[in-house]
């Protein structure tokens, strides 16, 4: 029998990314997954939020590869609360080990909390959210655009599904409107043309320090023609790596970041990327005895302080109105309403929320 790892091996040699060249190492490829898997908690702006993560996949834009495979069978896993009091679960395949990044990961916050039984209801809840999102069975009733600093909005969905005993579940989705094949080859054809004129913006910057070396992911958001917004993973090519990690630690160390299991060591201001970056820094002991340091730099979006501030704000009705607009989305009219909100610490936002409707 094909141990975890030979799998994986398999699965790697069968994949191709002609958008991104710098890579030269299958665990390279794994980090920078790995490392988008943080990146999206913080543009979530409900209590219930997903971060997908499609295996070697979404985060690098490799769309027409995604067609490709066809996943049917999830298994959904608690893996622990962070200090934030988040409960997280994660998806894997059946038939397959547990010595690799999830599939697919999602951040479930509870008033008062969960017991054992709770915990067990809601893992059962996300298989069920799973089943019916793979056939559609979902309403999309609600539509954000965030703009932070003067910069390019993004949008997340918000969808309701109806469980077997007829309660609402209601997520927060990021991703395309089309999910086509042409669309998204045309989505990676343009990263890979804004990557190459270094027309990006980078929003967060890693970095995992272990063994004498380091290696450097960066979150970047890319504008595409139609205006659209998209955010991919990407190494560094100033700081590309690897560090001396087996896949097994790569995986725990993203684990515990998301769960917020590090010690603190302190700010460092850093050149990098022709700008002065603070780093905050953490040391995180893996369960072999390993420690590794693991920095990063919320560069450009919301810290997870100014969301959690911004969502009080938004539940106060403590927003200026700047008017409304009518947007087609996914073939239906949608009326969007605008609203700025100042942050105590003077960051301004601009919220736009789309219900379906319309006037004409």
């Amino acid at each position: 029998m094909k141990s975890d790892n030979e799998r994986i091996e398999e699965f790697l040699k069968g994949i191709v990314l002609p958008e991104y060249k710098s890579d030269g190492h299958a665990r390279q490829l794994r980090a920078q997954i790995l490392s988008g898997l943080q990146a999206k908690r913080a543009g979530s702006g409900t209590a219930l939020w997903w971060k997908t993560a499609v295996l070697l996949l979404g985060l690098l834009g490799a769309g027409a590869v995604a067609t490709e495979i066809i996943i049917q069978v999830h298994h959904w896993c608690f893996e622990g609360r962070a200090k934030d009091g988040t409960y997280f679960f994660s998806t894997r395949l059946e038939n397959v080990g547990t010595n690799y990044a999830p599939l697919e990961m999602t951040g479930i916050s509870v008033e008062g909390g969960l017991a054992a039984a709770g915990i067990e209801q809601q893992r059962k809840d996300l298989e069920e959210v799973d089943a019916l999102r793979q056939r559609n069975a979902r309403e999309l009733f609600r539509v954000t655009d965030t703009e932070v600093k003067g910069n390019p909005p993004f949008r997340c969905f918000l969808y309701k599904y109806v469980l077997a005993d007829g309660r609402p579940w209601i997520t927060s989705e990021g991703g395309r409107e089309s999910a086509s094949p042409a669309q998204m080859e045309s989505d990676r054809q343009q990263v890979a043309g804004l990557r190459q004129r270094g027309q990006r913006e980078i929003l967060k910057v890693s970095e995992v320090e272990f063994g004498g070396q380091r290696a450097r992911s960066l979150i970047c958001r890319y504008v595409l023609s139609d205006g659209r917004a998209v955010t991919r993973s990407e190494t560094d090519p100033e700081l590309p790596g690897p560090v001396p990690l087996t896949d097994k630690q790569q995986a725990e160390l993203a684990w515990l970041a998301v769960l917020e299991k590090g010690e603190f060591l302190g700010s460092a201001q850093v050149q990098m990327l022709g700008r002065t970056v603070t780093l905050q820094r953490y040391s995180f002991k893996l369960s072999d005895g390993t420690v590794v340091t693991r920095s990063e730099a919320q560069l450009r979006d919301l810290s997870a302080t100014q969301w959690q501030e911004l969502h009080q704000l938004s539940a106060a009705n403590k927003g200026e109105t700047l008017g409304t607009y009518e947007e087609d989305v996914m073939g239906k009219p949608f009326k969007f309403t605008r609203v700025k909100y100042v942050l105590s610490d003077g960051t301004e936002v601009i919220q736009s929320s789309g219900k379906p409707g319309s006037e004409r």
